[in-house]
């Protein structure tokens, strides 16, 4: 619902651009919002101007990787199941999983996880979606049934999304075919496109929601395919965003290096043209070269840090890649945590295991907290195509506000205050959440969770009662 006329909100702190890409903390602010945009920015206002708001306004967060479905899953993997268990171990828990998904299960499995993910501070995701045919592998009489029980979950939990539909056609580099666990997940180019369509439909119907495009992996489509699915955007979606999971396993490195004769990332920026409307997702294992082009090619890399730390991946290079301009933000991915301050801790403190020193991602002049949280804000809002992410004319008004009151927050002045949001805090200090404009209310959550809560615990309680 959008305002007929402006409103204005006085923060007695906010972390606003008063220039481009210049973000600064500013007292007694007055924000204008007009039909859920920022319309104007004016710090320092000592009379009392607009509804005023106590505690420090920080932009909001974009989740910018979620499978919705795997929150389900999440916490069911961890026990061994062989010798040596890894991602592709759990993949195969994760296919078993995925067997008997309704599209009303997935509803609730989304809605449950997306209000988790309000509550924690995003305002939008982007929602890598390839849960797409029946449990035999063939399409449902509604093409788009899935994508609609997503965009369904979305839009009561007031979340904004970027619907990501995904292209998934073979198991690996050596086939052209998938393994029975991926029937659910595989479409023909045709089938693809057409998928397309009846999604650019309902985002247009649902509030807060963009259509964008993904590719699920180099291992899982093939070169001919990603170029069609590419010259169909540039025909009919010309400014959508394009995901894609790119060199998160050694494995999948070694076998693009054997199928092509060239590393994952150096093959994907030598054979497209990847340009900023790209994200690509993990980029874990990439050698110096790689690093230096994929930041010089204006994408984003989507890090997912509690999952790649659940799965074992390894070490993004964040302090090479950031020393280039590289472009970050931040996911929750297969949500074995939907909390913005667990992903943006697990980013710097494997960098510290990496190296064994401390601040490793922080400046001479910027703190970590404030580096990482800001550069993952506006990457974020980058890599759905959203202008999102900052307190700025211009932007959307998405923002939450922190309680500086809160036993771990108090005194906290400034910089620190971001500090210690992400790296000293165990509750949830968050006072307001606005997205798009609107308040979203502690009443209206506690409502929505009871509701959501309830059906994702029966949904559980028969999942595990039948295995």
């Amino acid at each position: 619902m959008n305002e007929s006329n402006p409103r204005k909100f006085k923060f007695r702190s906010a972390l606003v651009e008063t220039a481009p890409g210049k973000p600064e903390w500013r007292n007694n602010v007055v924000v204008t919002i007009h039909a859920g945009q920022i319309i104007n920015v004016q710090p320092d206002v000592v009379d009392a101007v607009g509804t005023l708001v106590e505690g420090a306004a920080i932009p909001a967060m974009v989740n910018v990787h979620s499978h919705a479905f795997q929150r389900g899953f999440a916490g069911l993997s961890e026990f061994r199941t062989a010798s040596n268990d890894s991602f592709w171990t759990w993949r195969n828990l994760m296919y078993e999983f995925v067997r008997e998904l309704s599209p009303e299960d997935v509803f609730v499995i989304a809605r449950q996880v997306y209000l988790e993910m309000v509550i924690a501070g995003y305002s939008w995701v982007g929602e890598f979606h390839y849960l797409h045919n029946d449990p035999a592998g063939k399409p449902y009489a509604n093409r788009g049934e899935m994508a609609g029980a997503i965009l369904r979950a979305a839009d009561e939990t007031k979340i904004g999304i970027c619907l990501l539909p995904v292209l998934y056609q073979r198991s690996g580099f050596a086939t052209e075919h998938v393994e029975e666990g991926q029937l659910r997940f595989a479409l023909a180019n045709d089938d693809y496109f057409g998928l397309l369509e009846i999604c650019q439909k309902k985002t247009r119907n649902t509030p807060d929601a963009l259509l964008g495009m993904a590719i699920h992996s180099l291992r899982a489509v093939g070169r001919n395919s990603i170029a069609a699915a590419l010259e169909y955007r540039d025909a009919a979606l010309p400014d959508c965003p394009i995901h894609i999971h790119a060199a998160e396993q050694t494995q999948e490195l070694e076998d693009c290096l054997a199928a092509t004769g060239k590393r994952s990332i150096e093959y994907l920026l030598s054979t497209f043209a990847v340009d900023p409307r790209w994200c690509l997702i993990h980029a874990t294992h990439m050698n110096q070269s790689e690093t230096e082009n994929l930041a010089a090619s204006g994408a984003t890399v989507g890090l997912c840090p509690t999952t790649e730390a659940n799965l074992g991946d390894g070490f993004f290079p964040a302090q090479e890649f950031l020393s280039h301009n590289g472009s970050i933000s931040i996911g929750s991915d297969s949500h074995c945590s939907v909390d913005v301050r667990d992903e943006i801790r697990t980013l710097e403190y494997g960098q510290r295991l990496k190296t064994r020193n401390r601040s490793v991602l922080g400046t001479a002049t910027e703190s970590v907290g404030r580096r990482l949280y800001l550069a993952c804000s506006t990457g974020g809002g980058k890599a759905i195509g959203v202008a999102t992410g900052s307190i700025a004319i211009g932007f959307r008004a998405d923002m939450i506000v922190i309680n500086d009151q809160h036993p771990t927050i108090a005194g906290a002045a400034q910089d620190r205050l971001l500090d210690r949001l992400i790296f000293s805090n165990s509750g949830n200090p968050i006072s307001k959440r606005m997205i798009g404009g609107q308040w979203i209310g502690d009443s209206e959550l506690q409502s929505a969770w009871q509701k959501s809560s309830d059906e994702f615990f029966n949904l559980n309680r028969r999942f595990l009662g039948s295995r």
